[in-house]
């Protein structure tokens, strides 16, 4: 099946095969850029939850990169101890050598090594829309983690905003009268690795937690936006290009506000353990929607 050729090319994706591509992956440590920027503003409405439980053992998959989801939750929350994974060696190889980390593990996020609930929380960022069977990393992330689950990713933007979709409606039977042909709307969501990008949505997640009796998911939306050239330029207001990205980003919320589009991306949390009320509450001061979940009432019947 296609998933052994997605791994074989998900391993080699960090070989870096030209000297641009070098220059990018260096750029990844520089705190000062756009992209840098991009990155942190995805990681800092966690802080109520890293905060809440210091010192406890957190695992980051898909994180080979340097092992920098690693690094970047280390700085809001110093005292966790945090294993990074990827199906590719390489970047994680050499961040070891120098330092960046402490240690890494290769790890197929479908086929996890680890022991039923060693670690305490597994954390996904910009990875499960690359696996080729996602849902497998799910439920591994599940089965070794104790306290829950959290992802970064692209926001399925399925069921469109129903303006949104009333639109689109129209300029397909406008395009189809001129005899043009409409793509199939997943046409362009695939990457230049092979791989078809799963997004992922609130429901999903709330399937999750109620197929498997847990507690509750906490999710989050936001807006994120890509510019070529984001790696290389500092993040100051005298940058075109940084005004540039935070007016792609506004122009996007007012879209959606508008119902004509939906967020970009979305936080997700999955909890096996529901946490306290304070953190609760100060997830939802970060715009985090907390659902309770509903128990199955067939179950452990007297």
């Amino acid at each position: 099946m296609f998933n052994e050729t997605s791994y074989r090319i998900q391993r080699e994706c960090f070989l870096p095969r030209s000297n641009e591509q070098k220059k990018i992956q260096k750029t990844w440590f520089n705190q000062n850029t756009i992209d840098t920027w991009r990155h942190i503003r995805m990681y800092t409405p966690l802080t109520p939850l890293l905060k809440a439980f210091p010192g406890t053992r957190w695992l980051t998959v898909g994180d080979g990169r340097y092992g920098l989801d690693s690094v970047r939750l280390k700085q809001i929350e110093p005292s966790l101890r945090i294993l990074p994974t990827d199906l590719s060696p390489y970047l994680l190889e050499e961040a070891k050598k120098e330092a960046i980390i402490e240690d890494y593990r290769v790890e197929n996020a479908e086929f996890l090594s680890f022991q039923d609930n060693e670690f305490d929380f597994a954390f996904c960022k910009e990875s499960y829309h690359h696996f080729p069977r996602p849902y497998l990393a799910v439920y591994e992330m599940l089965r070794v983690s104790k306290k829950g689950i959290i992802f970064i990713e692209p926001n399925d933007k399925y069921p469109q905003p129903v303006f949104r979709s009333m639109l689109d409606k129209i300029l397909h039977l406008m395009k189809r009268t001129r005899g043009g042909s409409i793509a199939h709307r997943d046409a362009a969501f695939y990457e230049p690795a092979g791989n078809y990008i799963y997004t992922l949505s609130k429901r999903e997640v709330e399937k999750v937690g109620l197929g498997l009796q847990l507690p509750a998911v906490a999710t989050r939306y936001f807006n994120d936006h890509y510019e070529e050239g984001v790696e290389f330029e500092d993040a100051s207001d005298a940058s075109k290009l940084f005004a540039k990205v935070k007016k792609k980003i506004a122009w996007g919320k007012l879209k959606c506000d508008l119902g004509l589009s939906s967020r970009s991306n979305i936080i997700a949390c999955i909890f096996k353990e529901l946490p306290d009320p304070k953190t609760l509450d100060l997830l939802k001061k970060e715009n985090f929607e907390i659902n309770l979940l509903p128990q199955n009432p067939f179950l452990n019947k007297s």
